[in-house]
């Protein structure tokens, strides 16, 4: 659909091609720059403004300044938006809490910061919610707020002071940010505003694979393995964060698409994700749209990135374990375990129910077969030839991998901190066999599970 704007006496005409046709009816060549100036801002900004008329706003741009002492974040949307700006603390953060945005932020923002701002994060925590995470350098409140027009009209910014403050006032404040969210997730009996939410479309999968079992009994329900692909982080949890500025989050959506796509191609399996969309999942609720579901396979998919050491690389399959099998796979699983937290979501623990709790035998059958998996995943990509880390399986307290009932691992593609790495996980090729190899491992797998091989593996 064509759209004009006037600019003074200056005209332009797009349309779908994105062609750009400028009629200068100026006689002043001292203009000319002038002119060539309205012509990128309109040629920058309206497409966006046209394409959202109604919809969404649309975050354009971004930019942060300041020094130790006062630090501005400032945005610029398509619309008017109300946000609630708190504090929390471990590591010290300030959260901005803000109706659902389009982040079309030039990815350039994301080496951002201040003397008094580490970096900033933004995300969607579902279909109609969006977060800023801003992570400090030393504590720090939010100051003046102001909003102001900009673009002749077509979008308003929206700046923000970051302030330093005594630590003993931040964590006051912080606390009362705590207490108040902490009440109302208590009181309504659900996550509250701004605590997370799943992906809206895998919440669509989960209920609609939930009404199917229902009703298998009518119908003809589809027997074939549900695998669970997991992709790590989303929305304002970036996960690792490597070189070139590379997001862990990216990488591993784009792998679990990949392998989505060539699992169903082969016809054996039902696949799903935890998230198909830049959006931020919690830990706990990926387990439960595994369970939900009764997953035959959950596969969580990561990146990791060492900062201290840039030569390790390779890929590493890790299984669920009280114990960790090593001082660095703790390290990982801490880290990975607060992801929800990195997001700015509080969490209260989870109620069991008394008839779910499972007996000791299944849960140690599970993770029999976990390990089996993970043997038989690494097997195979030995044989075919695939660089591996020096210890390539590994066990630690994974929070998604807690399922009492779900066989699951969670795959470390390489380490984003490792150019060796970050080139093959960028190379189409090489994407495409390892996600060969994993398909291949989780056919044998359901294979020997199917030819009831997997019987009588239980550790004594």
């Amino acid at each position: 659909m064509a759209f004009s704007t006037r600019i003074g006496r200056l005209r332009l005409f797009s349309s779908r091609s994105g062609n750009v046709i400028p009629r200068l009816p100026f006689r002043n060549a001292a203009r000319l720059p002038l002119v060539v100036l309205c012509i990128v801002m309109v040629a920058c900004v309206a497409p966006a403004i046209a394409q959202t008329v109604g919809k969404q706003p649309v975050a354009l741009e971004a930019r942060l300044e300041g020094d130790r002492a006062v630090s501005v974040l400032t945005v610029t949307l398509t619309h008017k938006v109300d946000v609630d700006i708190y504090p929390m603390q471990a590591p010290d953060r300030l959260i901005i809490d803000l109706p659902a945005v389009n982040f079309q932020i030039p990815p350039a923002f994301k080496s951002a910061r201040t003397p008094l701002v580490k970096m900033v994060r933004y995300g969607l925590l579902g279909a109609d919610r969006a977060r800023i995470v801003i992570d400090l350098a030393a504590p720090a409140l939010a100051g003046k707020i102001s909003t102001q027009m900009v673009a002749s009209g077509f979008a308003r910014e929206f700046s923000i002071e970051i302030k330093a403050v005594e630590p003993s006032l931040f964590a006051i404040k912080a606390q009362e940010a705590e207490f108040a969210k902490r009440s109302l997730m208590l009181t309504t009996d659900k996550p509250a505003e701004g605590a997370g939410s799943v992906a809206p479309q895998a919440n669509s999968q989960a209920n609609s694979q939930a009404n199917s079992q229902a009703n298998s009994k009518a119908k003809n329900a589809d027997r074939r393995p549900l695998i669970m692909l997991d992709p790590g982080h989303g929305g304002p949890d970036t996960g690792a964060v490597g070189l070139n500025n590379i997001a862990e989050k990216d990488v591993v959506m784009a792998f679990a698409r990949n392998l989505k796509t060539l699992l169903e191609s082969r016809g054996h399996y039902r696949v799903m994700m935890t998230r198909d969309t830049d959006v931020f999942v919690p830990l706990d609720e990926r387990v439960r749209i595994s369970r939900q579901n009764n997953a035959g396979l959950f596969v969580s998919i990561h990146a990791d990135r060492l900062a201290t050491a840039t030569e390790v690389h390779g890929f590493t399959v890790y299984t669920g374990s009280e114990k960790a099998t090593d001082a660095e796979s703790a390290i990982l699983a801490e880290s990975e375990n607060r992801a929800d937290a990195m997001a700015g979501a509080y969490s209260v623990a989870a109620r069991e129910d008394i008839s779910d709790i499972l007996d000791d035998l299944v849960r140690r059958e599970t993770r029999s077969h976990s390990a089996l998996f993970a043997r038989t995943l690494l097997g195979r990509m030995e044989a075919s030839g695939q660089v591996m880390n020096k210890n390539p399986h590994r066990s630690a307290g994974f929070r998604v991998l807690r399922a009492p009932d779900v066989p699951s691992v969670l795959l470390e593609l390489g380490y984003l901190s490792s150019k060796t790495d970050i080139s093959k996980l960028s190379d189409g090729g090489f994407r495409e066999k390892m996600t060969g190899d994993i398909a291949d491992a989780i056919d044998r797998f359901f294979a020997a599970k199917q030819a009831g091989e997997l019987q009588g593996v239980l550790p004594h």
